[in-house]
């Protein structure tokens, strides 16, 4: 049970301790006094959404932390599942106004996720948000399940195991190239790649050459021009360079007795071999200038080819290459998987009736869980004032996937003569608390959790109902703890712990605070909520009365 919460800096709330009590916890207070913000903390502390809106004006961080304990033995299982194995289970979780929470169970730094999992076997909640997700179709098979819990575990997995067994043996088919069909389709591409890629004779490398040589062939004739008049002035004529260097050395060649003068010549008729050198080059050079039409279409063409290539096989020659290589071994594994394709084939149909038979057996077990679940929802709303009620699970069935071939939807009727609808088609506010009361009621013979948290479920109801859902709490919170918050005397009186709510304001800040009422003034608190502040005798008689009642 949630035996304490303390919570700092949350909306209207700068510090608040509260210890609560086994049975029915009742939470009152005036509208706006900050009775849920109570409940958004507990929420937020269980891994509930973090809002930076709920900080504190004016704060910098907010904190809630909540003390679990005498946890019951399916509690402690499930938590023994997440890695959780004390008597005792602490949560704690902080928000800064920059966003970043912080979440730890029992002193020890943890993700929210795993605090919202903790929370899921520690709490459950009735709030409006609650209302909304009941009647999204697609919780009820979780709902269900969750329900026939261990007489359907083994089952569940059963086809949880086959239907991974199917996805591996259609993966396998997949990568032989699927079907028959299929297979000859993709052996038919694969040869095409094949033969594109080596028809096409690739080279590594060989698209940086060719791009080279098209440059080259673009720019010939400014090539020439520049490549001729250098040639001229290295070579041709009375004063080109080579001309001059020879003239040089012979002038110096008179004095090589001199060792200074002999290291110039030799320097100077090195030059001269160099510019040499570099004249023939760039004869070379000119001689390939000469621009063919033909070479450069056949280039153009080639490396067009190529980059096609490239594009659709890696982004290079190697990796084209490569792609032959992987297409060659893929092309061979086909030719030769018919045997292993027929043996794969028979695999798939027999694991695929398998697959339907325990299907078939976990949508048995279901069946049998939801009709038991049929008949006690309709007691319970029988018992709430619901005499005509009727409710039904609707099962459709689907392809097999990892959790069955079912999908499961809540039907509802309230009144007699009216047929059984999709719940979030016919329930009214007042009929939907009500419903989620015999919800609860009924799945908490599960022993789902220990705390159950009704925010307002008395919201839409009043009279003679009221005494109705007071008494069906209050026989609730025997076995489990309660937090509720309620405007409706019929169920606060029934209640083991009063705690009141109330908001004080000075000439600089508003706060929200608590209070538990002590036993001398439940009669008091509860004539108040009859007729106000200043309650009468004959008001504070009829507490009285309805405590006694209420066997309190």
């Amino acid at each position: 049970m949630l035996q304490s919460l303390s919570i700092k800096n949350v909306a209207l709330i700068t510090k608040l301790a509260i210890d609560f009590s086994k049975g029915f916890n009742v939470l009152l207070g005036e509208t706006g006094a900050g009775k849920s913000i109570i409940f958004d903390a507990l929420n937020f502390v269980l891994g509930g959404k973090s809002d930076k809106s709920l900080i504190r004006y004016g704060e910098q961080e907010m904190r809630v932390d909540a003390v679990f304990t005498q946890l019951s033995e399916n509690c402690q299982k499930q938590l023994q599942e997440l890695g959780y194995d004390d008597d005792e289970i602490c949560l704690s979780r902080t928000l800064s106004i920059d966003g970043k929470s912080i979440s730890r169970i029992n002193g020890m730094s943890t993700t929210a996720t795993i605090l919202k999992m903790v929370g899921q076997c520690l709490v459950d909640s009735y709030s409006q948000h609650e209302s909304v997700e009941l009647l999204k179709t697609k919780n009820h098979l979780i709902m269900l399940d969750k329900f026939a819990g261990d007489r359907i575990l083994a089952q569940k997995q059963r086809v949880k195991d086959l239907y991974g067994q199917y996805n591996d043996i259609l993966t396998q088919i997949s990568s032989l190239g699927g079907n028959e069909f299929e297979r000859e389709r993709m052996k038919s591409l694969l040869e095409y790649q094949i033969d594109e890629i080596e028809s096409a004779n690739l080279q590594a490398g060989e698209s940086e050459e060719i791009s080279e040589r098209l440059k080259f062939l673009n720019s010939a004739e400014k090539i020439f021009q520049a490549v001729s008049d250098c040639e001229e002035l290295l070579s041709e004529g009375a004063g080109s360079c080579i001309r001059t260097l020879v003239e040089s050395t012979s002038a110096l060649s008179v004095l090589s007795a001199f060792d200074e003068i002999e290291s110039c010549r030799q320097r100077l008729d090195s030059v001269r071999y160099e510019v040499e050198d570099i004249a023939d080059t760039l004869n070379d050079i000119k001689a390939k200038t000469d621009f063919d039409e033909k070479e450069f279409d056949r280039l153009d063409r080639r490396y067009d080819t190529i980059k096609s290539l490239m594009k659709k096989y890696g982004g290079s020659e190697e990796k084209a290459l490569e792609f032959l290589c992987e297409a060659k071994r893929k092309l061979n594994d086909l030719s030769d998987s018919d045997f292993l394709l027929g043996k794969l084939e028979k695999d798939k149909e027999n694991i695929y009736n398998h697959l339907l038979k325990e299907c078939e057996v976990l949508t048995k077990l279901r069946q049998e869980t939801a009709f038991d679940i049929e008949n006690k929802i309709i007691s319970e709303l029988q018992q709430l004032g619901m005499k005509s009620s009727r409710f039904k699970v609707k099962f459709v069935e689907t392809e097999p996937t990892s959790s069955g071939k079912d999908n499961v939807e809540f039907e509802f009727s309230a009144n007699k003569g009216q047929e059984v609808k999709s719940l979030a088609k016919t329930a009214s506010g007042g009929e939907l608390s009500r419903f989620m009361l015999a919800v609860k009621n009924v799945f908490n013979e599960a022993g789902a959790v220990q705390t159950l948290v009704f925010d307002e479920i008395d919201s839409g109801i009043s009279g003679e109902t009221g005494n109705i859902v007071g008494e069906k709490i209050g026989n609730l919170a025997k076995s489990v703890q309660i937090l509720c918050i309620t405007h409706l005397p019929q169920v606060a009186v029934y209640a083991d712990q009063i705690y009141v709510v109330y908001k004080t304001e000075n000439d600089i800040t508003t706060q929200t605070s608590i209070q538990q009422v002590s036993d001398d003034e439940i009669v008091n608190c509860l004539a108040q909520m009859m007729v106000g502040k200043s309650p009468t005798d004959t008001a504070k008689k009829q507490a009285i009365e309805m405590r006694i009642r209420a066997g309190k």
